[in-house]
């Protein structure tokens, strides 16, 4: 209960979150980008879509009902969309600078990961199911 109660500050949190620590100009493109953005957009529906299938066949734990091994993969690129998570790691990870920068960069990249989860679930023909 209280999970939806919170819901909504805690998604303008991060929104205000993410605008702060953005900070950053186009120019700051670097390699840094380009692996925040792999990372996110490969390996993120990569790891997901291997650990769950590790644990459905490997573990025989199962799927929910109405769900398919492959709709893991959709999970995983929407899981790819991280803003505000990988704008936190690269301030840490890295010092100010054209790193980090880079790296930021490639967070806010990341939300090319809900075009690529709109056009995976269409392909994988994903069902929304009500309970």
């Amino acid at each position: 209960m209280i999970e939806h109660a919170l819901k909504h500050p805690v998604e303008i949190i991060l929104f205000f979150f993410g605008l702060l620590n953005a900070g950053g100009e186009l120019s700051a493109i670097g390699d840094a980008t380009w692996l925040v953005l792999a990372g996110l957009l490969l390996g993120k529906p990569l790891g997901v879509f291997l650990f769950g299938w590790v644990a459905v066949v490997v573990l025989r734990l199962g799927l929910p009902q109405g769900m398919r091994l492959i709709d893991l993969v959709t999970i995983g690129c929407v899981a790819a969309i991280g803003f505000t998570v990988s704008l936190f790691v690269a301030s840490v990870a890295f010092e100010t600078g054209p790193v980090q920068d880079a790296a930021k960069m490639g967070a806010l990249f990341s939300f090319a990961a809900a075009i690529v989860s709109i056009v995976v679930g269409k392909l994988t023909r994903v069902e929304k199911h009500t309970l």
